[in-house]
């Protein structure tokens, strides 16, 4: 063999070793994710991560100790540094919850900032919807950029769910209903770009309501499904 002949070879051999240790550190990472809800948004979740391959301990949904956001994000500190402790700490920590009319919104929103800014850092991520989870689910069937308001008895989340019930086949819609992935995961697709167009025009807007960054957990959860796939070399980058 010509010894031209090798180092294309032996490059090629170089490119797939350092592929495979970048693909094996990010195989082991690790999710926890904490709902406001306590069957909403973690039956929803559960079903995408069976729909993804994707099981414990790559990514446990963890039952929430306070419904409120500032209760969210003190288990999820609590959480991490338990398992810092341990040796084996969560990669990302994602804290799931509405703006609703919580008064703690704020507060929990400034809490995760301090905490990934500290001289050791906590890595949580705030999931929020505004006014509530039903914004992301609604997106599923059409972009809307139309701002909600509570009126008489019908709270700001009641609007929210009193339009998600006028789409086909949520008639009966219901928190805490199970299949909800299920029923929605061919319009997914949909769902992500208009979540992201509605961010972008919140940006300039400055007005939050609606919003929702359930898109970049979604996202997030379909990158580790693909990178835990088995490593094929043959997938290097211009192949």
């Amino acid at each position: 063999m010509r010894s031209d002949d090798l180092f294309p070879k032996r490059k090629a051999k170089k490119i797939d070793a350092l592929q495979r240790q970048k693909h094996t550190r990010a195989r082991n990472q690790r999710y926890l994710i904490i709902c406001e809800g306590s069957k909403t948004e973690p039956n929803y979740l559960r079903d995408l991560l069976k729909d993804l391959g994707i099981r414990e301990p790559l990514v446990k949904v963890e039952p929430h100790e306070g419904n409120t956001p500032d209760r969210i994000v003190q288990q999820a500190s609590d959480v991490y540094l338990s398992d810092a402790r341990n040796g084996d700490p969560f990669d990302t920590v994602f804290c799931v919850f509405d703006r609703d009319t919580h008064s703690t919104f704020d507060e929990a929103i400034n809490r995760i900032k301090t905490l990934a800014s500290q001289k050791k850092p906590q890595p949580l991520s705030a999931i929020t919807s505004n006014p509530c989870f039903e914004v992301w689910l609604l997106l599923h069937f059409g972009f809307s950029d139309q701002p909600f308001q509570g009126a008489g008895k019908k709270s700001i989340a009641d609007q929210v769910v009193a339009k998600l019930k006028k789409e086909k086949g949520f008639e009966h819609y219901a928190k805490g209903q199970k299949n909800v992935f299920s029923r929605l995961k061919g319009r997914l697709s949909d769902a992500l770009r208009n979540a992201d167009q509605l961010r972008k025009m919140t940006s300039t807007t400055r007005s939050p309501n609606p919003s929702t960054d359930m898109d970049v957990l979604v996202l997030a959860l379909q990158e580790m499904a693909r990178i835990n796939e088995p490593f094929n070399p043959s997938k290097r980058a211009g192949n």
